[in-house]
């Protein structure tokens, strides 16, 4: 089922530590973050990190959770691509997914697409100033650790209300400007989301709180979609209003319209294998079919290479988590110098087991059956486990085939599964 995250700007703007911290209320796991955000001061020279801590605070009468951070950092500017380069290591230290890699690099070129326009520069000549501060790797980053702990980077659907933009002026680095800056509303503009002044006179949506929005590409909408709230987290700012509470809130639920069509990502690692006997691909092919490895497909296809080579392509379906252990087997076991890598995204249908006792010729047995639900929760499929059917076929000594289709028959006429003229397929 499709997972909605609502983000509310609209009852006093965004900012990047406002959306971090109303992440850990919604339950991300803040010393995993806080952990991952002290890996980056070595990217930082003169930068130093003094404390950090999420905080239970109190908003004009409302609890939400706070983000400090103690830091002295020696900094003036930076080139944009200099930048660049020092997130993209930031990525691979904190050890993000490709998803998380994604949004905090897509985040940031926001930043410099929106620095460029407003200075008339081209990236490569852009010194991004407050954007280049490790206050802004801190607030993607750890946003980014945050989404992944939360699996929001999977599945998910996020929604944005209008953006409160405050007002008044700010002081910066180029002096004085009216709020909201320049930089929100260039961000404003590429996506398309409404804003508002107000409601108190200061900066209270920032450019990197909005440059978030971008990397999450999110919907925008007037009023909350249809959806069961699971999460709900609160966000504060540093500043105090009179009137306000200074929040962001965050509601994370799920489509309250059932959606049986499910979306992931996995990757699929690839490789040529031109040089290695039949027997070595039988082992392979053992080894990658072992439970616990976590692939869940693998194919070899005889293909022919440059110079007329008959080549095996090896293809390998598996999670991002498990992907590194498996390439390591196939290095391991074949010798090739070289493993492709391709994350892709891929839609699924809901697919479950059950464990049926069958009787043959008087001995009993349990078969692991795999039924399929399409989109409407009708079964389309049902499938008994192949290793459960040759079990069966050994110790009964019968063929495959003959097996099959007799426990095929078995599980319809236990009852385990019905037919319906306008359902098709139920489960009892």
């Amino acid at each position: 089922m499709t997972k909605i995250a609502v983000i509310d700007p609209q009852i006093c703007g965004i900012s990047g530590d406002m959306f971090l911290s109303s992440l850990v209320d919604c339950g991300a796991n803040k010393d995993k973050i806080i952990k991952k955000i002290r890996l980056l001061e070595k990217q930082f020279p003169g930068a130093t990190i003094h404390d950090i801590k999420f905080v239970q605070t109190e908003t004009n009468g409302f609890r939400a959770t706070a983000f400090l951070m103690e830091l002295e950092e020696n900094f003036s500017e930076m080139e944009a691509v200099e930048m660049l380069r020092i997130m993209t290591r930031c990525c691979e230290t904190a050890e993000l997914s490709q998803r998380g890699k994604r949004f905090v690099l897509e985040s940031l070129n926001t930043l410099i697409r929106v620095e460029s326009v407003i200075h008339n520069k081209q990236p490569k000549d852009l010194h991004l100033h407050e954007s280049a501060s490790i206050d802004t790797a801190v607030d993607l980053i750890g946003s980014a650790v945050a989404l992944e702990d939360l699996n929001l980077f999977n599945d998910t659907v996020f929604y944005a209300t209008r953006v409160s933009v405050g007002g008044g002026f700010t002081e910066f680095s180029h002096g004085k400007m009216p709020n909201p800056t320049n930089a929100v509303l260039e961000i404003s503009k590429d996506l398309k989301i409404p804003i508002i002044g107000g409601p108190v006179s200061s900066e209270i949506s920032t450019p990197t709180g909005v440059a978030i929005l971008s990397g999450l590409k999110i919907r925008r909408m007037q009023f909350y979609p249809e959806m069961t709230v699971e999460k709900i987290g609160y966000g504060a700012g540093k500043k105090r209003f009179e009137k306000i509470p200074n929040i962001l809130r965050i509601c994370i639920g799920l489509d309250y319209k059932e959606d049986l069509i499910s979306k992931d990502f996995v990757t699929v690692l690839e490789t040529n294998i031109d040089d290695v006997s039949g027997e070595i691909l039988g082992n392979l092919a053992e080894r990658l079919s072992a439970p616990e490895l976590g692939v869940k497909d693998f194919s070899i296809v005889n293909g022919l290479t440059k110079k007329n080579r008959p080549v095996n392509i090896l293809k390998v379906i598996c999670s991002e988590q498990e992907e590194k252990n498996i390439a390591r087997i196939i290095f391991e076991e074949t010798g090739t110098l070289g493993i492709r890598r391709v994350i892709n995204e891929r839609y699924t249908l809901e697919r479950y087991s059950l464990s049926v006792p069958i009787i043959v010729n008087g001995r009993e047995f349990m078969v692991a059956v795999k039924i399929s639900k399409d989109d409407q929760g009708n079964i389309i499929k049902v499938k008994p486990e192949y290793e459960d059917i040759k079990k069966i076929a050994i110790e009964s000594e019968l063929g495959y085939k003959k097996t099959l289709d007799l426990v095929n028959n078995l599980i319809f006429q236990k009852g385990v599964i019905k037919g319906s003229n306008n359902d098709g397929y139920k489960v009892n």
